[in-house]
């Protein structure tokens, strides 16, 4: 049974800058079973970071008939209890130690301080941070900082978390053992993640399935089981064969992407001035 579904759905924004009606997402189908790990692959700009937002309740989508429901019911805003976020940047409160940041959301569920304070502890052991607990953020480095905010989004237990370019400021193998960490987590507590990135590496490393979407406005050009064994090889053949199957797939709506985002800058130059 899908717990995440989105039929039909279309996103447009006004650019006030240069007065033009911008169509970020055209009518996107895709759902997400329970304990799935969906990756949204495409080029910059194609939408993938809005139909999250949209998922999550942090945006609206057109009201011209789409709809995305979660858990069978529409999505019409925030829902901590159900969908926790993690961002591209790590966003730890300075003044807070890692236990406490942790902790941060379970407060704002009025979780009793004892069962924060076990929940927490729970996952910084998972991530091997149970000896920094009393630490803030400016002793960590990015990759701690990260497996921080990871742990916050993983203490509040929701079937879905949702995953924006999480790994994306890190060095490549930061990035790579993150990514371990993640999918290890993922199988020992079975949520359902979707996760967006650029990289076609990290899709294959990760990816349950992939869906890849055409340059902007974004649509699904190809929804990719990958039935890849784990633990998964980089550099493999099998890995490389599924890396290439994916790029065929991405490579023209990267080409379209560039080719649009050139015409665009032209425009704007060509713009009378005021």
């Amino acid at each position: 049974m899908a717990i995440i579904e989105v039929t039909g759905v279309s996103k447009t924004y006004h650019d006030a800058a240069s007065d033009r009606v911008i169509r970020t997402l055209d009518k996107i189908s895709l759902a997400a079973e329970e304990n799935d790990f969906l990756i949204l692959l495409g080029p910059s700009g194609c939408g993938k970071s809005t139909l999250l937002n949209i998922i999550a309740g942090l945006v609206p989508h057109d009201p011209d008939g789409g709809r995305v429901l979660v858990a069978g019911k529409p999505v019409t805003g925030p829902n901590p209890k159900l969908m926790a976020y993690v961002f591209q940047d790590p966003v730890l409160y300075p003044w807070r130690t890692v236990l406490k940041n942790v902790e941060f959301g379970l407060e704002a569920q009025d979780v009793e301080k004892a069962q924060r304070r076990e929940r927490a502890l729970k996952y910084l052991r998972l991530v091997g941070l149970e000896e920094f607990v009393d630490a803030y953020p400016r002793q960590l480095s990015g990759g701690m900082a990260q497996r921080v905010a990871l742990c916050r989004a993983l203490a509040l237990e929701t079937d879905i978390i949702l995953m924006d370019e999480p790994f994306a400021a890190l060095d490549e193998q930061s990035r790579i053992l993150l990514g371990d960490e993640l999918v290890l987590l993922w199988r020992q507590v079975r949520r359902t993640i979707v996760f967006v990135t650029h990289s076609l590496t990290e899709a294959v490393y990760l990816g349950q399935r992939i869906a890849v979407f055409t340059a902007r406005p974004g649509r699904i050009k190809l929804d990719i089981a990958n039935d890849l064994p784990r633990p998964r090889a980089i550099g493999g053949a099998e890995f490389n064969r599924m890396v290439d199957l994916v790029w065929q797939q991405l490579k023209v709506e990267s080409q379209a992407a560039s080719a649009s985002g050139r015409v665009a800058a032209r425009q704007e130059i060509l713009l009378p001035k005021e």
